[in-house]
Parts: C-alpha cells; sequence; structure tokens
C-alpha cells in the first residue's frame, strides 16, 4: 500500500473523523424517526376522531324491560298520550303492537302505523293478547334505548330478536322473529327473507 496515499492524516485524524461524521448520521436517523412518529401520532387520531363520529352516529341497541302494568294498559285499552302506535304484520294477523314516543319513527318492512284513536288499533290489540305464538304467551315491556331510558312500549308474545335506536335521527328498528312466514315444519322458510335492520 502506498503510503502517500495517507498524507496529511493519522489514526488520531482518522478517529476523531469518524467521531465527528457519527452524529450527524445519528441526527439524521433521528429526525427521520420524528417524522414518521409524527405521521403515526396525526393518523391515530384522525381515525378516533372518525370513530368517534361514526360511533355517535350510528344506530345502538335497546332493550326490553318485562312488566305487567304495561301489558294491563295495553289490554285495558288505555292509552299513552304523545305516542304513535305500530302493529307487526297483517291488520287481522298480527303478532306485536309497539307504542313510541311521538318524536321516534319505527322503521321496518313488516311494521305498520296505526291511529290510536281508531278501532284499527283496539282490533290488533285484543288479537295480539287472544292469539300468542304456540310456544310463548303475550307480555308487555318498556322499550328501551342504549342508555336505559324507556322510548316507548311493548306488547307481544314474540321474543326479541334485536332493538336498535338511532338517538340523532329519533329512529328505531325492531326485529323479532317471523312465525307468519314460517313453513309446516314450524321454522323459518329457506325460500323468503327476514327483515332486518341496519346492519342487519
Amino acid at each position: 500500500m502506498d503510503i502517500k496515499e495517507f498524507e496529511g492524516l493519522n489514526y488520531a485524524d482518522g478517529v476523531w473523523s469518524a467521531r465527528t461524521r457519527l452524529p450527524a448520521a445519528l441526527a439524521a436517523a433521528d429526525n427521520e424517526v420524528r417524522k414518521s412518529l409524527g405521521r403515526i401520532i396525526t393518523l391515530a387520531v384522525v381515525l378516533l376522531g372518525l370513530i368517534i363520529v361514526w360511533g355517535c352516529s350510528m344506530a345502538s341497541y335497546g332493550s326490553l324491560k318485562r312488566s305487567p302494568d304495561v301489558a294491563h294498559i295495553f289490554e285495558t285499552d288505555q292509552l299513552w298520550p304523545d305516542h304513535r302506535y305500530y302493529y307487526l304484520n297483517q291488520e287481522n294477523n298480527p303478532f306485536a303492537v309497539v307504542a313510541l314516543q311521538s318524536s321516534y319513527t319505527l322503521k321496518g318492512l313488516n311494521w305498520t302505523e296505526v291511529d290510536a284513536q281508531s278501532a284499527k288499533l283496539k282490533k290488533v290489540v285484543g288479537l295480539v293478547e287472544s292469539f300468542p305464538v304456540s310456544y310463548s304467551y303475550t307480555y308487555g315491556a318498556y322499550v328501551m334505548d342504549a342508555g336505559g331510558n324507556a322510548i316507548g312500549y311493548w306488547y307481544s308474545s314474540l321474543p326479541l330478536v334485536s332493538i336498535k335506536v338511532d338517538s340523532e335521527t329519533k329512529t328505531v328498528w325492531i326485529r323479532t322473529e317471523t312465525p307468519w312466514l314460517w313453513d309446516d315444519r314450524g321454522g323459518p322458510s329457506t325460500d323468503v327473507g327476514r327483515e332486518i335492520g341496519p346492519g342487519g
């Protein structure tokens, strides 16, 4: 090896020059890490915001709270003021009656709104009371939102599948079993769809 290639350099200079270059490389790497971390934090904040907005706007699950007092009010033809009434399935073959606070709307293909002062409401309540499904009995219940607040009343012999309540739009979806669609074997027909709500 030609010694002249190292003219003006010595071991100490070589070590010193390496040490002076090392902090610069570390600083560059640290800067990249900081940029990447900043992008990750920004993305996480954006995703969290989207989740919060989505969670606030989407429907939440409600429930039923059984009550003999609610059943008694239906069975004695009493009415709750400022409530909208709905029945499930056909007028001559109803399976449930629901009264919701007037600010709420019940959505669903098999639900029909009925005038609270009409003879039709008395008729469907009487049919729901007198002809429960064979495997259950007619009962009353409070309709509760996800926060445990009563927003209406329920009268039926059907087991509940789900209640979804959108507190922002004041929209309610109620799913039950659908025995009027069942075949002769006592189960859901394979060629008839079931009513679904959002995300259901």
